[in-house]
C-alpha cells in the first residue's frame, strides 16, 4: 500500500471510530456492559473504576489486529486501520479522561466557547440525563435534550463559556 493510501486509511479509520464508539457506548456500555460502565456514572470511589476495563478490552482487539497486520502480508492494511483506531483512542482518552473528568489531576480550562468545552457540556448532559449523546468527539445533542437542559434550569441549551468547577 502506498504512503498516501496508508494515510487515507488511517484518517478513514479515525473517522469511522466516532459512529463505532457511539454504537459501543449506546448498546454495549449502556446495555450488556452496564455492570462495568455503571461505575463511571457513580461517584468516584478511587483512582480506578470498573469502567476502565473497556479500553483494555477494546484495545486488546486492536493490538491483536495490528499483530495480524504486521505478520500476514495480505492483511498489511490492518496496520493502517489499527493506527487510525489507536489515534482515535488516544484522542478519546485525552478528551474524556483528562479534559472532561480530570482523571490525571486538575482540570484544563481553555476558556471561551471552545470545541473542548462543547464536548464537556455534551458529556455532562449524558451524565445528567443518562442517555444521549453517546458520541464523544462529535456528539449530537438532540433538540429535545437541549430543551430539557433549559427546563431543568441548570444549564443553557448551548454549550457554556468555560466555567470554574
Amino acid at each position: 500500500m502506498s504512503t498516501l493510501a496508508s494515510v487515507l486509511v488511517v484518517v478513514a479509520a479515525f473517522c469511522v471510530m466516532e459512529p463505532v464508539t457511539y454504537l459501543a457506548h449506546r448498546f454495549v456500555m449502556h446495555g450488556i456492559g452496564w455492570t462495568l460502565h455503571r461505575s463511571h456514572h457513580a461517584a468516584a470511589a478511587g483512582r480506578f473504576e470498573a469502567n476502565d476495563a473497556f479500553p483494555l478490552i477494546f484495545g486488546s482487539f486492536t493490538v491483536l489486529a495490528m499483530a495480524v497486520g504486521f505478520n500476514v502480508s495480505s492483511l498489511r492494511f490492518l496496520v493502517a486501520v489499527t493506527a487510525g483506531i489507536t489515534l482515535y483512542g488516544a484522542a478519546y482518552g485525552f478528551v474524556h479522561d483528562v479534559y472532561i473528568h480530570g482523571r490525571l489531576g486538575g482540570r484544563l480550562r481553555p476558556g471561551g466557547r471552545s470545541w473542548l468545552e462543547h464536548l464537556r457540556w455534551a458529556h455532562g448532559l449524558h451524565h445528567r440525563f443518562g442517555g444521549e449523546p453517546f458520541g464523544m468527539l462529535v456528539p449530537v445533542v438532540p433538540r429535545a435534550l437541549r430543551a430539557r437542559a433549559v427546563l431543568s434550569g441548570r444549564r443553557s441549551a448551548r454549550p457554556p463559556a468555560a466555567e470554574k468547577a
